[in-house]
């Protein structure tokens, strides 16, 4: 992980020819580019050991080095009652922040504010000799404003903003180059959730100071909340190499909240163990270690490391430990527990807004609206600048006036006005989806309560609704009791567009019914898996594309990284890889093990064992032994599907080149029976003239009989239609039929050839038309998501050959698609009346009158049908 490059004004100053030797000494350690040989004082080797984070580096126990940097070393690694014997008798703002905030990390609150009275004093009375007082000033103050908090958030907000505007002296009036001023920006802005200004200020500090290890720390921070955990491990590294020969203790807390939030607290605690050997004392690793412990899902042993924590401090002030593992126990989705715990943890500091903010933020995914009101709006008193509390205070109080809609299982939250038209259409199909994922064809399993379905009227309030932050790339999302969607509409507030929102239903609900099976303890990819598996429709055929090139280039994920790539793509295609390949191994688990394996797997999971545990109690096999297995019943499906050439069928390159060696195997025996030397105008006898050898083009070969010799060949059948096409300016010809219809049974996943035999079916060339259409047109809807054109063109064909009730359906399955589009819902409302299903023709032209209401022509069409009736 590199460094940004060093400032020009940085680089001029180190080269300026008035510094001595001992300035330019000092001046390279303050910005954190020191030589070995510039460390040639203990106090020198202090300050660079506290740069770089080497809390326990030997120079701090020479009684040389400064004392403040000596105490701050002790704070650092958690010694913390010898660094307040040590600030006995300093009283510099320096000092004065260090001993307040020792204080407060034992959890004794009042010591810590009374502490900063003469910091206050002396700010007041701007006795500030420099930029670095002025920074240790503002840190003692962004103390004072945790520990005392405020009722009112025009004084938190008027507190926040002071701050700032102190930073902005230090860093824009008294010194340019202060790293630690736009440090501390850093850490302000990042308290806030302000990441992208935060990173600004980060990189702004590694210019001025590449060695800072708190702002390479804050950058590893930064990097786990995106999910970019190998940019995490790569900053993790730096840290311990800025802090060798010793561990950093920041690098092994980065690498430890990476592993929690990839769901492996194992991990996490491994991460931890040689840093927490090296700082037994550290409150920042001992606190991460009770979140891997919570994680765990061991009860017992969490509340030995909480109590432990309490020990170490003498006092159960301390909520540090609480919010960590409130944290991890939100993330794994344990939402009463770690309700509970971050429960505890505001009511140890109730003036720290982020206890508060991740219990609103948690009782928000977990539907319980008042509560995640009533603690976002205490957090938006205690910080009002947060941008995650913002959003999402905001988000609840527009909830709060949505209007509801109900069945057995469903509760449809939705805006007044035209989403109540879906809202109830809804509650039909949401009945169905739970009969088929929640009865004993699916997982066989209820949840508690009913789910909560939030139609969102568009992306940006359904991004807020699922993450507290505006950036989710997809229409809906289940966080297990809550499903959130993004109404399928037209628009410019709308990402998606129509789509097929209950097929989207059923998977969102078939995570709700998984993760309630579970206990939210179900590993990532499986319950993705388990949810596509229940669909029941054909996948994507661009899946297949992708699992072809993985399977060919060796880069399936194997089961300890493909839940990651959910999450953190490395590549644009991870993501959709990871969805294809975790059903096609759900797929192979059911043929292999039955369908009760993935069941009972669930419910080992439910019981808090590991992946690794349970697939060796369930399927008598490690993870890494049911990828081994997986690979070659893997390479059989895709044979299967014409995918992959079985063992010893050529390829088209083979097929190629025999047909060069063909012609020139010709030549040569042409050049041996045409005479020798004199036939061939100086030339060797029998060497043929390769320059009279014209290399086969792909159509010759084809018209030279390769599809003869082999019929059934995926890729020459896929070689000759791509000709073919070309050959007719892209469009099909009547007489391209038969090689489609070859292609389309060499492979049935391919939609290209079942395109290009409807457009023939549809303009009338190809024999048995009407029915051929009809047959294409029913493969191509099953695989559409997005668009009711192929609906619409069904219901169509089926009216005009009498199948009415099977028109009806196509009619409904667009209308569900396009619900928005009146010239849907006008021809969903002709066929009914085709059939004489007069009230449901009734109900389209009523969707007609919301979704039109100045067109009068509805009205009286509805007053008609009423009449008639």
């Amino acid at each position: 992980m590199q460094a940004p490059p060093l400032a020009a004004t940085v680089t001029r100053l180190l080269g300026a020819e008035y510094l001595s030797d001992d300035e330019r000494r000092s001046l390279r350690v303050r910005h954190g580019v020191w030589t070995d040989d510039d460390l040639a004082t203990p106090g020198l080797r202090a300050r660079a050991a506290l740069v770089r984070g080497a809390w326990d580096d030997p120079s701090f126990g020479d009684a040389s080095a400064d004392p403040l940097d000596r105490a701050e070393a002790l704070v650092r690694r958690g010694d913390i009652h010898d660094a307040l014997n040590f600030l006995d008798g300093l009283d510099s703002i320096r000092a004065i922040r260090l001993r307040s905030e020792a204080l407060e990390a034992l959890g004794r609150l009042d010591e810590a504010d009374a502490a900063l009275e003469p910091l206050v004093e002396r700010l007041a009375g701007r006795r500030v000799a420099n930029a670095d007082e002025l920074v240790e000033g503002v840190r003692g103050l962004a103390i004072r404003l945790r520990v005392r908090g405020s009722e009112r958030a025009a004084d938190a907000a008027g507190g926040y903003r002071g701050l700032m505007s102190m930073l902005a002296v230090a860093r824009d009036e008294m010194d340019r180059l202060s790293w630690a001023a736009h440090l501390a920006e850093a850490e302000l802005l990042y308290s806030r959730d302000n990441l992208p200004e935060a990173g600004k200020a980060v990189e702004e500090t590694l210019r001025l100071n590449p060695s800072c290890a708190a702002a390479w720390s804050l950058a590893g921070r930064m990097a786990v909340d995106s999910f970019d955990f190998d940019r995490a491990e790569s900053i993790a590294l730096r840290l311990h190499a800025l802090a060798g020969p010793g561990l950093s203790a920041e690098g092994a807390a980065i690498s430890a909240r990476a592993r929690l939030r990839q769901s492996d607290p194992e991990g996490a605690s491994l991460a931890l163990a040689p840093a927490l050997e090296r700082f037994p004392r550290d409150r920042s690793l001992l606190a991460l270690e009770a979140a891997a412990t919570g994680a765990r899902f061991d009860d017992t042993g969490l509340e030995r490391a909480i109590a432990a924590f309490d020990a170490l401090n003498g006092t159960e002030r301390s909520a540090e430990a609480l919010y960590e593992v409130g944290r991890a126990l939100s993330e794994a989705r344990q939402y009463q527990q770690a309700a509970d715990v971050l429960e505890r943890a505001a009511a140890r500091r109730p003036t720290l807004p982020e206890p508060w903010i991740e219990l609103g933020l948690l009782e928000l995914q977990a539907g319980r609206d008042l509560r995640a009101r009533d603690s976002l709006r205490r957090a938006a008193s205690l910080d009002p600048f947060n941008v995650r509390a913002e959003n999402s205070l905001r988000l609840i109080e527009e909830l709060l006036t949505y209007e509801t809609v109900e069945s057995e299982h469903f509760v449809v939250r939705y805006r007044p006005g035209p989403d109540a038209l879906l809202a109830r259409e809804m509650l039909p199909v949401l009945e169905h989806i739970h009969a088929v994922v929640a009865g004993p064809g699916g997982f066989d399993h209820e949840p508690s309560r009913r789910t909560q379905i939030e139609l969102m009227p568009d992306h940006s309030w359904f991004s807020v609704r699922i993450t507290g932050m505006p950036r989710v790339h997809t229409m809906a999302a289940s966080t297990g009791p809550v499903i959130a969607m993004e109404a399928p509409r037209e628009g410019p507030r709308s990402m998606i567009g129509p789509y097929d929102w209950p097929r989207t239903l059923q998977h969102e609900y078939a995570h709700t019914v998984t993760l309630s099976r579970t206990n939210n303890r179900i590993p990532h990819w499986f319950t993705e898996a388990a949810a596509v598996w229940v669909e029941h429709a054909p996948v994507d055929p661009r899946w297949w594309g992708l699992l072809v090139r993985a399977y060919e280039r060796n880069e399936l994920f194997d089961l300890d990284t493909i839940s990651l790539r959910f999450v953190r793509p490395l590549r644009p295609t991870d993501r959709s890889q990871a969805y294809a390949q975790g059903w096609w191994m759900y797929r192979f688990m059911v043929e292999r093990w039955g369908n009760e394996a993935p069941l009972a797997l669930m419910d080992r999971y439910a019981a808090g064992e590991r992946q690794s545990v349970a697939m060796r109690a369930v399927l008598g096999i490690t993870p890494e032994q049911f990828f081994e297995a997986f690979l070659p019943w893997a390479r059989a499906e895709l044979e299967r599907l014409g995918l992959a050439l079985p063992e010893g069928t050529p390829t088209l390159r083979d097929l190629l080149m025999a047909e060069v060696a063909r012609r020139i195997d010709r030549e040569v025996l042409w050049a041996e029976r045409s005479g020798g030397r004199d036939a061939w105008a100086g030339e060797p006898p029998g060497l043929p003239d390769f320059g009279r050898i014209t290399l086969p083009t792909p159509d010759a070969v084809m018209t030279g009989g390769w599809l003869e010799r082999h019929p059934e060949h995926p890729d020459a059948l896929a070689a000759a239609v791509q000709i073919a096409l070309a050959a007719a300016r892209g469009r099909p010809t009547p007489d391209m039929a038969p090689l489609l219809e070859r292609l389309a049974a060499a492979r049935p996943e391919d939609p290209l050839p079942r395109r290009l035999l409807a457009r023939l079916a549809i303009d009338g060339t190809l024999p048995g038309a009407p029915e051929r259409a009809i047959e294409h047109l029913e493969y191509l809807d099953a695989r559409e998501l997005r668009s009711p054109a192929y609906a619409l063109e069904l219901a169509d064909r089926y009216a005009k050959a009498g199948r009415l009730d099977e028109a009806w359906e196509k009619a409904v399955r667009a209308s569900r698609i396009a619900p928005f589009d009146a010239t849907v819902r006008e021809r969903a409302a002709r066929i009914a009346i085709l059939r004489d299903d007069f009230a449901s023709a009734e109900a389209q032209i009523e969707a007609l009158i919301v979704l039109e209401p100045d067109r009068e022509i509805h009205q009286r069409r509805l007053e008609a049908l009423r009449a008639r009736r």
